[in-house]
């Protein structure tokens, strides 16, 4: 029987984790990156070579604060859902409209992304 290995995370993850932790302005070490993030420097390290899978919500939260990510992007990157997507999906019409959009095409889901975002800006400005 052969021991089942962890799954790596996606590709585009590591890439914008390793892009962050270069373009950091403080040029932080792993280890000192590891530290802020409360993950152990040994983890962090098996995760940008891939030995890893996907981390938990908290510390991918936590290495978007350490390395000025913006909120989300990570998230994105990992194919995970962040703390804000998953509260408006426990919402009561959350989880019907999330249904509706699931099936759309990407083109679609851009356009309509675009739609809400000047939605939300109008309604923002009424306040």
């Amino acid at each position: 029987m052969s021991a089942n290995k962890p799954r790596k995370a996606p590709e585009p993850f590591i890439r914008l984790l390793k892009k962050a932790m270069q373009e950091h302005p403080e040029s932080l070490s792993l280890r000192e990156v590891a530290r802020r993030a409360d993950l152990s420097p040994a983890y962090l390290s098996y995760l940008l070579s891939g030995d890893r899978g996907v981390p938990s919500t908290d510390s991918i939260s936590q290495l978007e604060t350490v390395l000025h990510i913006p909120a989300g992007a990570l998230f994105r990157a990992a194919g995970k859902p962040d703390d804000a997507a998953l509260e408006f999906f426990r919402k009561e019409d959350g989880a019907d409209i999330m249904r509706i959009l699931a099936v759309q095409p990407r083109n679609r889901l851009v356009r309509i992304k675009q739609m809400i975002d000047r939605f939300v800006r109008k309604n923002k400005a009424r306040e």
